[in-house]
């Protein structure tokens, strides 16, 4: 027993050294006299051990399923842009140092992405669009050569629009800022007239629920907690918008805080202003409706129903010569009621959409 219990000793006296030299403090065997206890204690430790051993397989699975709910919100042609990115990324790098400007155009549509990962979403896109196109020209019996075309109208046309996507984005966010402008303003003004500084004025717009105004006074706050001025960040502001009216705010905030004077009342004005101008140009867009709503009805409604009469008439006057056939192609007849004239009424839509008040 005394031979046993002196190559214990000198087990634990090396297990000691061992454990000195770890990071992570595990406990050490008890300097007891009797073996029942220091086996009672190994115990203990190999069920600490395989608790925290499950632990961590339980926190490698949490992390697991987060990453796939991530990836799962994606959309499918985000990760087929992934995918592309992974297997061609050579050649998606080539091609996105030929495409000038859109950096710029991300930056200012404040897509959080990278110029690859968009290009490579650009080419999902356009082989989706293809695809489908080919998928629809099968659909109406076209030839093989057509249908090679239109998918390659398709594939170039979705192209096009995924590279325009960015500035149809900045536009549409410039339009936003400009019709919340009114209330900010009135937001800001309220802050300085109660003795808020300027900076506190921003921060409580970055956090309020403007929508793309918020975000964007935040990257103002940021910029500034990263070392710039406050000059600095609004005059980025401004050239990323490019909008008069935003030029125009921050102007006079800039010459206020400059040459003094009462930023409030003048923000006040400003915001009586924007919004009077918002007021006139909604009268003039109800005005314009008005005309637009008696062209939308007679290529709706009447043109449709003109066009089957004249079908019809035609085809009546074939059958007296001894045709006996419709003037037109069954198919072609029914593609140009299904597509061509519900094609022409969005194209209506689409007109009384743009010119709707920003």
């Amino acid at each position: 027993m005394g031979v046993f219990e002196s190559f214990l000793q000198l087990l634990e006296r090396l297990g000691s050294r061992t454990i000195e030299v770890t990071e992570v403090p595990t406990r050490r065997i008890p300097r007891g006299r009797s073996i029942q206890e220091r086996l009672r204690a190994l115990k203990e430790m190999q069920k600490e051990a395989e608790v925290s051993k499950e632990g961590e397989r339980e926190k490698e699975i949490e992390e697991l399923i987060e990453w796939r709910k991530k990836e799962i919100k994606a959309s499918f042609g985000e990760r087929l842009a992934d995918a592309l990115l992974s297997h061609f990324k050579g050649p998606i790098t080539s091609m996105t140092k030929s495409i000038k400007g859109l950096d710029y155009d991300l930056y200012r549509a404040n897509i959080r992405m990278s110029k690859e990962r968009y290009v490579a979403l650009m080419l999902a896109t356009s082989l989706m669009v293809g695809i489908f196109t080919f998928l629809f020209a099968l659909l109406l019996e076209m030839d093989i050569f057509t249908t090679s075309m239109l998918s390659l109208l398709g594939f170039i046309g979705g192209f096009l629009y995924m590279r325009n996507y960015p500035k149809i984005v900045w536009k549409r966010r410039v339009a936003e800022i400009e019709k919340a402008l009114p209330y900010v303003l009135r937001h800001i003004a309220s802050l300085l007239s109660a003795g808020v500084g300027i900076a506190e004025a921003l921060v409580s717009v970055s956090k309020a629920d403007y929508g793309a105004i918020s975000e964007e006074f935040d990257l103002i706050v940021r910029d500034m907690r990263g070392g710039a001025s406050f000059e600095d960040a609004l005059e980025k502001f401004e050239e990323k918008m490019g909008s008069e009216n935003v030029s125009r705010v921050v102007k006079q905030i800039l010459r206020a805080i400059k040459f003094g004077g009462n930023l409030a009342d003048i923000l006040y004005k400003m915001a009586e202003d924007f919004a009077f101008d918002y007021r006139m140009k909604l009268v003039e867009y109800v005005q314009k409706v008005n005309g637009i709503a008696f062209v939308y009805m007679f290529m709706t409604i009447v043109m449709p129903a003109m066009f089957i009469v004249a079908i019809l008439a035609a085809s009546a006057f074939s059958a007296r010569g001894g045709g006996g056939k419709l003037a037109i192609a069954p198919s072609a007849l029914a593609v140009l009621l299904l597509f061509a004239f519900p094609f022409l009424s969005l194209l209506i839509v689409m007109m009384i959409k743009r010119s709707e008040p920003r």
